[in-house]
């Protein structure tokens, strides 16, 4: 691309782009105003119609409703022309025969917005109520605040259309002034700049190929002509300096034959070389000293790097508390590291069973419940010593080299990590041989603390589950409910991915669910037949109840918020709070799902349990309103995989007539 086309594209570009943006600000403005606009004729046509019907219901003509709307919605623009009551039917309308149905775009709209406001970009929707005043009550009830709501829908189409029409002249008009700004550039760009560079650039030529004579022709008071004389004064005075320079040029090489032929340039030649050797010496020193300068930094460098590694791994290992996960993550990461074909840690101890973890570089892990046949010699050599152990079969360089070193808990020998087979076939060193040892040690601690971790969780759960016990004495019918609920809601959460912390919080959760119950009457919670609303209002009460009881426990919030929320409806419609959607957390839209299926395949006091099939079904119909759709699917789903196995061991004795456990869908 040449100079000028590339000036020309780049001022184009620029000039393009400030009139691209000067347009899009001018086009919305423009829309703005619009949209403004018929807003204010929405507003303005909806208070002429409450206008009109407040003045017929003075008058005590309510039959002119239905005639003013009919007459004022000949007018083209209006789509709709509706009174509405506050629960959505249309009681009047341009439409006589809409009257009596529902009104869905109040119902979808009307309720949640105030004013108009523009519906899809097509048209403006705009709701007035029409206040109960005291003429109007004669016909309605005085201790209602509102008699009805004007549904008013204003076509907007029409405006678009010409926003698309004024975008098409201004994109016409800036392309056509690009293209005569481009046009005009090119010209001016031609005569006072390319000419005059072209000359000088055939100059430029001339002068390379020897003509010390050539000069620019071209004379003028701008820059080129400046630049013109100044490169005739360059090229004169370069001449000057050429000529003395083979002038000089012609003097040396009298003197260097001169020089020649005297003993004195032969001295000087001998110091020079004398010189020259004691360079070539000091040079020789300076780059073994830098050589072993470079190795050490290279070992620093190494070190270094691996004990950021051996940090980074133990902070890793520090924060997993679920002991078979962080055993897996142990032998990875320590084959990883270390380079390592093929690794296996073993642990036994009087706390656990014997368990041994095999990990082959790029196939992944095996799980065995004593140590493998090929790895027991090693192993028993290393915990009978105590100590690391390094190793090779000393039959060539592709032989494999074996590394092991003890895992101790309080100087007592509980397994070991072994690692052969470096990847690209060399043996392992002292130095990994360190490394791994390291990496045990912090691997132990690790484990010795997801061990004191488990043990807590363990009590804990006994305790709560004493708790939950205790509730469910009170109700025969719900005895087992926590744990089965606990069972089904961990396994849902697995099946749909949740990470190890949320699994934990929705097993507390599922568990203790059901715990504000302790605050609510036995009597209520056993009673046959329907509750008084009175009653139900207590036992609605009882997450609120729950949130209460776990309140002092600052670790348990996230459980607190799930049990709070685990009646809450999908579509908003459930308690305590009227929660819709994503304002659930995922967690308690999957207990209430799990909680719901428990109930209905459990006897209660006004009812017998439903039917496997029934309970399904009763799941789907109510995902988008009562149940998130996505957990209700991956319930359905998960049943599916697991079989009526897992239902029997979860605590359900269920019939196999309508709706097999091992195809719920």
């Amino acid at each position: 691309m040449v100079l000028k086309t590339k000036i020309i594209a780049i001022i184009a570009f620029v000039v393009l782009f400030f009139l691209g943006i000067t347009t899009i600000l001018v086009l919305k403005v423009q829309q703005k105003k619009l949209v403004e606009s018929t807003f204010d004729d929405a507003s303005v046509v909806s208070k002429i119609i409450e206008k009109s019907i407040s003045d017929a219901m003075k008058r005590g003509r309510t039959e002119d409703v239905q005639t003013i709307l009919e007459n004022i919605g000949e007018y083209e623009e209006l789509n709709i022309l509706r009174i509405v009551s506050p629960e959505g039917e249309i009681l009047k309308s341009k439409l006589p025969l809409e009257v009596g149905t529902k009104s869905r775009m109040f119902i979808n709209y009307g309720q949640k917005n105030k004013g108009p406001f523009l519906y899809e970009r097509k048209m403006v929707l705009n709701y007035l109520p029409i206040m109960n005043k005291k003429e109007c009550h004669r016909c309605h009830d005085p201790s209602r605040k509102v008699n009805g709501i004007i549904e008013l829908g204003m076509d907007f189409s029409r405006h678009k259309e010409a926003i698309l029409s004024m975008k098409r002249f201004l994109f016409v008009v800036n392309l056509l002034a690009v293209i005569m700004i481009a046009a005009v550039l090119s010209i001016l760009l031609t005569l006072f700049v390319i000419r005059p560079m072209k000359k000088l650039l055939s100059t430029i030529k001339e002068v390379d190929q020897g003509n010390w004579d050539a000069r620019v022709d071209f004379y003028s008071n701008d820059e080129m002509g400046i630049i013109g004389t100044s490169f005739n004064k360059m090229i004169a005075h370069l001449k000057n300096l050429y000529d003395k320079n083979i002038k000089k040029e012609r003097e040396l090489s009298k003197v260097r034959a001169e020089l020649e032929h005297k003993k004195k340039l032969e001295e000087l030649n001998e110091q020079l070389q004398y010189k020259v050797k004691e360079v070539e010496t000091a040079n020789k020193a300076i780059m073994s000293l830098s050589k072993e300068i470079k190795t050490k930094n290279i070992r620093l460098s190494n070190m270094v790097e691996r004990l950021k590694t051996i940090n980074e791994v133990g902070r890793a290992l520090s924060s997993i508390v679920d002991s078979k996960e962080l055993v897996r993550l142990i032998i990875k990461t320590t084959a990883d590291m270390l380079d390592a074909k093929e690794g296996a840690i073993h642990l036994s101890g009087e706390r656990m069973s014997p368990l041994t973890i095999k990990y082959q570089h790029g196939s992944g892990m095996e799980d065995y419940n004593d140590i493998t046949l090929e790895l027991k010699p090693i192993y028993l050599e290393v915990c009978q010593k105590g100590k690391p152990l390094l190793k090779g079969n000393g039959q060539g360089p592709s032989s494999p080299t074996i590394m092991a070193v003890p895992l101790k808990l309080k100087h007592r020998v509980i397994g070991a990590i072994i690692l052969q087979h470096k990847t690209n076939g060399e043996y392992f060193s002292d130095d990994e041989l360190e490394i791994l040892s390291t990496l045990a040690n912090q691997a132990m601690v690790a484990i010795e603390n997801a061990w004191l971790y488990e043990k807590v969780k363990t009590n804990y759960f006994a305790t709560i589950q004493s708790l939950v016990n205790a509730l469910e004495a009170n109700d025969r019918y719900t005895k087992g409910h926590s744990e089965r609920v606990r069972t089904l809601a961990v396994e849902l959460g697995k099946h749909i991915g949740l990470d190890y912390h949320d699994l934990e919080v929705l097993e507390h959760a599922a568990i203790l669910h059901d715990i504000g119950k302790i605050g609510i009457d036995t009597g209520i919670l056993n009673k046959d037949g329907a509750l008084t609303s009175s009653e139900y209002s207590l036992v609605k009460a009882h997450p609120l109840i729950g949130e209460e009881i776990l309140g002092p426990v600052d670790e348990l919030d996230d459980v607190r918020t799930t049990i709070m929320q685990h009646h809450e409806r999908f579509d908003g419609k459930g308690y305590p709070y009227g929660l819709a959607g994503e304002e659930i957390s995922l967690k308690a839209r999957i207990l209430a799902v799990v909680d719901t299926f428990d109930a209905m395949l459990t006897d209660r006091p006004y009812r017998k349990a439903f039917p496997y099939a029934k309970v399904i079904e009763e799941l789907r119909t109510g995902a988008g309103t009562q149940f998130d759709p996505f957990v209700v699917e991956s319930f359905v789903e998960m049943l599916g995989e697991k079989g009526e196995e897992f239902l029997y061991a979860a605590g359900y004795a269920l019939s196999m007539g309508e709706g097999r456990l091992s195809n719920p869908a």
